[in-house]
């Protein structure tokens, strides 16, 4: 059971990140290699605000999330929408997002230096034990929050315009273009949802590590492995997916090794693809907008 919430904060982050890859591919049929960089950016921008402004967590958090969200916007207006409109090949589009993570990087050296910097925890770091468990204050909020968020996206993709609009673009671009759906504002709310949720991430997941310009890397690859694991493209997917991943890792910590963690959640990932190449659950199970 300690394995558990031990593995269920990650989780969380990794389904963040995971939900950012899955909307992007199902709305615009594009991978984002810069989905891990808005994890960075988040977490630097609400390091910025908690920690130089002394805006409280939750405001620094809501700030951090707009301000990513409009990066994403961008990236969609400037890289994706010119190439497509240029018919471009999906590879082209794939390597500009690995350019524009290489800017965000160089950019993020460039604003915050190269040093590490420390993000405290907003509710402590003093473990509560109950019932022979051992809670620690920052896993429970990142648990809390990220669940919350997406219960949001889940209420913001069924009963909102912008959100049935982005799932009718999901499901079919030309025939959702021919009744009327802006396929073009699909992609830039799928991306600016896409980055505030690796913005939240960052954010959330900052206060458990140093926020370097470098995080977002490997928090992003653990982040695809997860939208890959529960079947790319698929939100109930890339969220099962995060939380599967995050007890496998926090298992595999306590078991064996932390040093194996990586190389058994990859190890996970061909498996799956292996035993199941549409992932846990696939898109096959979509419905009618």
């Amino acid at each position: 059971m300690q394995y558990v919430l031990n593995g269920l904060p990650m989780g969380a982050i990794y389904a963040l990140v995971a939900l950012g890859y899955s909307l992007i591919y199902a709305a615009a049929g594009v991978l984002n290699w810069a989905q891990g960089d808005m994890v960075m950016l988040g977490a630097y921008l609400g390091f910025t605000l908690y920690q130089v402004v002394r805006v409280n967590f939750p405001v620094a958090m809501l700030l951090a999330m707009g301000g990513i969200a409009l990066v994403g916007v961008l990236i969609e207006r400037g890289v994706l929408r010119p190439l497509r409109r240029r018919n471009s090949p999906p590879i082209n589009v794939v390597i500009a997002t690995l350019g524009v993570a290489i800017i965000c990087r160089n950019a993020a050296l460039a604003i915050w230096g190269p040093d590490a910097q420390p993000f405290p925890p907003p509710l402590g770091s003093r473990t509560v034990e109950v019932g022979g468990l051992r809670l620690v204050p920052q896993d429970m909020l990142i648990v809390a929050l990220g669940v919350l968020i997406m219960l949001m996206l889940q209420y913001f993709l069924r009963y909102t315009r912008e959100g049935k609009a982005l799932r009718a673009v999901a499901q079919d671009r030309m025939a959702a273009s021919l009744m009327g759906v802006h396929a073009e504002r699909s992609d830039a709310v799928a991306f600016a949802a896409s980055a505030a949720l690796g913005a939240a991430a960052g954010a959330l997941v900052a206060p458990l590590f140093f926020v370097t310009f470098s995080m977002g890397a490997a928090i992003g690859l653990k982040g695809f492995v997860a939208a890959v694991v529960g079947g790319l493209g698929n939100i109930p997917g890339a969220i099962a997916g995060g939380f599967a991943l995050g007890v496998i890792e926090a298992a595999a910590s306590g078991l064996i090794s932390s040093g194996y963690r990586d190389a058994i959640a990859f190890a996970v990932l061909i498996l799956i693809l292996w035993l199941k190449p549409s992932g846990l659950l696939s898109r096959e199970a979509r419905q009618k907008v």
